[in-house]
């Protein structure tokens, strides 16, 4: 089995995963890299994890490696997307369409489409869901942070909608989310509480499609406290180097460093509520008396250099411990390694039996809460949420509700002050953890979940067997693509049409079909199917949109690659100053990437596309247009036409340009007539193609309709005489 497993933001390497170092550097990052490590080892499983490549000053050599490997079996892949920069997620949407071409070009260098494919977070879900369009491949998606959540915490915390907007680009994300979660075959979950509260008010949830799998920990590296007591061998120098510091960091806060330790580890953010956790040790001398505070909130060399929103929980988490005198009581480190010094912030806490509190009034999953649980470290936290799951399952902690503050202070105290409590709760962790939250039986359980998913596509065949049924292959294995314009140059004699539908069939497997038409998609689909035409590739629009297939699988990259500079209100207020243009109101006339007009009897075309290109060129509008039949305008992104289209897919798909012939009859088909691509001008053409007479790569022929067709493939020599 073949797994390819999307995560494009973050910082992802196989190890000394860079934790809390942003926003985008959380629990997903690690639990995605555990996973492969975990496939890898197992013998019949291939898997890549594909991110984005970062070639940045400011962060480490290892993200720009194209590759990098995990395990036996495992790789992680990156790939361009946006640039170099490392940028942060919500502002790499306008460039996924890059990341699916790139991600379409290695499977096809591969030569191998994966069995499944497995998206992370909103953006990977949105990459996974274009590539199982493409390949048919089963889909499974892990929301891990969902929209809805996340917009009704900013709205609840007074975000402005138009923050929202351009800052988290959040309808962008829902719709996407959406989109995803209606086309997976499987959604996976941590907990029950993600699976029946938050995907509740997706309008596409589907509950039958859902499994929840707890995801595992990395006990080698999370083994519990007393191990230091009974000089386990196996705690290696570097482990005890890192608790050794991690003591030294501590005890420079504390006037009585041998007390017990409150400790929360998070990142710093206000939905975390450290500055509660704060006021609540701040306000009880009973707390101050029996334990130390030490706050471990991310990574930081200068406040004032840190994003808006975490310098101010930062310098709140500094004015509170001024306003309650907590110096001496109270730890605040600016620096820690995420992956090696973690563990033994827990095990030191553990040490001085002490207590894990997490503030926040609602944890999706709560992996700090097992990390400690795993150690032995008992945990206070909220009431709502995944952490519910872990409650039930290892008895660890005691849960509360965090808007009573009363009831937090009581559970705190309880645990540093009844023994037996302690050891109960320490003891059901270190057990437990192992139990259910392990990398093994959560490999187990996903690779089942796959292989019913499988089994239900009826796929056991392999990811080599899947490439030569895809989209790739077929263009691959074509000696000669086909691209002809629809009206007048196809139609025009159905029983011709019929003689080239029959010829193309019988050289389907060295011949390729595509069509190039003004037609909008479902106005072209419509067509060829009452004339039982199926082709490959369907350019529609004037070449502004692209499609594959009897799906219609939607090219996004094309239209992601036309986009740039394109303006169309701009445009319609330009020339909405035209009494000589109006709107096109046929149904599908308007796109996206197209702005149709029809122009007033007795209009002179040439000059008034002179008079629109210095009206355009005033507004900064970069366009392309295309004149029809003397009435017909069209307004395209200046990238977009026919010919540009065929350029792109013969890139795309790497396609021998010299083997690409391309027919029609009138002026919007002339871009389509360049070197080295190959023409065919059907007799019934319009005058103004016989410019192109003396061209040696076009052929005239002597018949109309899809007859000129078959008499220049004959020409060429991709349909025998």
């Amino acid at each position: 089995m073949y797994i390819a497993i999307i995560n494009i933001h973050g910082l992802v390497r196989g190890n000394d995963i860079e934790m809390g170092r942003d926003a985008d550097t959380g629990g997903q990052t690690r639990y995605v890299v555990d996973l492969i490590k975990e496939l890898s080892a197992r013998e019949h499983v291939e898997v890549d994890l594909f991110t984005r490549k970062i070639a940045d000053k400011r962060l480490a050599k290892e993200y720009r490696q194209s590759s990098e490997q995990v395990g036996k079996r495992g790789r992680i892949v990156r790939l361009h997307c946006g640039g170099a920069k490392y940028i942060r997620k919500e502002k790499i949407w306008p460039y996924l369409d890059e990341y699916v071409d790139n991600l379409i070009e290695f499977f096809r260098s591969e030569k191998r489409v994966p069995d499944i494919i497995h998206g992370h977070y909103a953006d990977g879900g949105y990459v996974a869901t274009e590539i199982a369009s493409y390949f048919g491949t089963p889909l499974v998606f892990t929301g891990h942070s969902l929209g809805r959540n996340k917009l009704d915490y900013l709205k609840a915390s007074g975000v402005s909608d138009e923050r929202i907007e351009e800052y988290y680009a959040m309808s962008q994300r829902i719709a996407n989310e959406e989109r995803t979660i209606r086309k997976a075959d499987m959604v996976i979950t941590s907990t029950n509480y993600e699976r029946d509260e938050l995907y509740a008010p997706y309008e596409n949830r589907d509950l039958a499609k859902y499994q929840v799998v707890p995801p595992g920990l990395d006990l080698d590296k999370f083994f519990p406290y007393y191990h230091y007591e009974i000089q386990d061998p196996s705690i290696t120098e570097e482990q005890k180097l890192a608790q050794f510091s991690m003591l030294r960091e501590l005890q420079r806060f504390f006037a009585t460093p041998d007390k017990p330790l409150i400790m929360a580890l998070c990142r710093p953010e206000a939905r975390k509520n450290i500055d509660l956790l704060i006021e609540i040790y701040g306000k009880h001398k009973d707390l101050q008396a029996m334990a130390n505070l030490a706050i471990i909130a991310g990574i930081r060399d200068d406040i004032n250099s840190m994003e808006e929103g975490e310098k101010q929980v930062l310098t709140d988490m500094l004015l509170l411990m001024d306003r309650y005198d907590l110096y001496g009581k109270m730890a605040i480190p600016k620096h820690h390694n995420p992956e090696r010094d973690v563990p033994e912030l827990y095990r030191i806490a553990a040490m001085k039996r002490g207590v894990f509190v997490s503030a926040a009034a609602l944890e999706n999953f709560g992996l700090t809460f097992i990390e400690a649980s795993a150690v032995g470290l008992p945990f206070v936290g909220t009431d709502r949420g995944g952490v519910q799951d872990i409650r039930k399952n290892c008895e660890s902690g005691l849960l509360v509700d965090i808007g009573d503050h009363k009831s937090i202070h009581e559970a705190i105290r309880r645990i540093l002050t009844e023994p037996e409590l302690w050891d109960a709760l320490s003891r059901h962790g270190v057990e437990r953890i192992r139990q259910v939250y392990n990398w093994k039986t959560h490999c187990d359980t996903y690779l089942g979940h796959l292989r019913d998913l499988l089994e239900a596509h009826g796929e056991r065949k392999g990811s080599h067997a899947r490439y030569e049924r895809s989209l790739a292959k077929r263009l691959d294995s074509v000696s000669h693509l086909v691209i002809s314009d629809i009206d007048h140059t196809l139609t025009g004699d159905d029983d011709a049409l019929q003689e080239l539908k029959a010829l193309l069939e019988a050289h389907h497997d060295t011949v390729g079909f595509g069509i190039a038409t003004g037609r909008s998609i479902e106005s072209a689909k419509e067509l060829l199917d009452r004339h039982g035409l199926k082709p490959d590739i369907l350019i529609t629009s004037v070449g502004s949109e692209i499609h594959y297939g009897d799906d219609l699988i939607a090219d996004k990259g094309w239209s992601g690659h036309i986009r740039r500079r394109w303006y169309p209100d701009r445009i319609r207020k330009v020339l909405d100053g035209y009494p000589e243009l109006s709107l096109q109101a046929e149904a599908g006339s308007q796109r996206p990437g197209k702005i149709s007009y029809d122009l007033a009897d007795g209009v002179d075309g040439k000059q008034l596309l002179e008079r629109i290109a210095t009206d355009l060129e005033d507004a900064r509008c970069a366009y392309h247009a295309v004149l029809s039949h003397d009435n017909l305008l069209d307004i395209l992104p200046y990238r977009a036409s026919k010919g540009t289209a065929v350029k792109y897919l013969a890139w795309k798909w790497h396609i021998d340009p010299s083997s690409v012939i391309v027919a029609g009859d009138s002026g919007n088909d002339a871009d389509m007539f360049v070197k080295p691509m190959k023409g065919v001008i059907v007799a019934n053409h319009e005058p103004a193609l016989d410019t192109l007479r003396r061209s040696r790569h076009l052929h005239f022929s002597r018949e109309p309709h899809a007859r000129g067709v078959i008499e220049g493939l004959r020409h060429y020599g991709v349909l025998p005489s």
